[in-house]
């Protein structure tokens, strides 16, 4: 039988701390060729040993603020910031430093440069900022992720609430280009690294 959106929508739920190496291994599958995830760690047997804790540590600082989701069967994850939410406090960035420094090793650098480039583009104002959205490289075309965006996008619409997301790829800028995003602008990596695009949705 065809997965229908409707069916991947009632798969979605909501994840707890319980989900968060499910959470960390869904990204990094994802992920782990994405431009920006290759540019962080060219070397790939480095790469597959320390993306999914990186994963897993910036997945569990979002998970307090209770937009974290999931698929049932753990094929897809969708993280998120809800409007006017602080991550970190000051003592929780520096020890979250820390970790990323003890994790990452060399690759923290390139860590760091990339938090620094997307904070000089973060909006100021309140809206909901999709950290990640990931699905498993086998189940992708399922359209797990537009049924995570249309779940929360309709929610930010009621509210009046914008979104903002930082795309990787053309093909992932396309997708949020569907969902009524437009790109604000673009920037390129340090050390010559990708393109990253600024995806902003006004509440529709």
């Amino acid at each position: 039988m065809a997965v229908t959106a409707t069916t991947i929508d009632l798969d979605i739920r909501k994840a707890g701390s319980g989900d968060l190496n499910r959470l960390a291994a869904t990204i990094t599958a994802g992920f782990f060729d994405d431009p920006v995830t290759v540019w962080l760690e060219p070397d790939i047997e480095r790469r597959q040993e320390i993306m999914q804790p990186l994963f897993a540590l910036y997945t569990e600082a979002y998970l307090p603020h209770g937009e974290t989701y999931r698929t049932a069967d753990g094929a897809g994850a969708a993280v998120w910031l809800p409007p006017g939410a602080q991550l970190h406090t000051p003592e929780q960035e520096e020890a979250f430093g820390r970790a990323v420094q003890e994790l990452a090793g060399a690759s923290a650098e390139r860590a760091f440069l990339l938090a620094e480039a997307f904070a000089q583009h973060h909006p100021a104002e309140p809206h909901y900022y999709l950290q990640f959205l990931s699905t498993e490289p086998a189940q992708q075309g399922r359209g797990i992720g537009s049924a995570f965006l249309r779940r929360m996008l309709e929610r930010a619409d009621q509210e009046g609430m914008p979104a903002y997301h930082e795309a990787t790829t053309l093909r992932n800028r396309a997708l949020y280009e569907r969902h009524g995003y437009v790109t604000r602008g673009e920037t390129q990596l340090p050390e010559n690294g990708p393109p990253v695009w600024h995806m902003w949705r006004e509440p529709q």
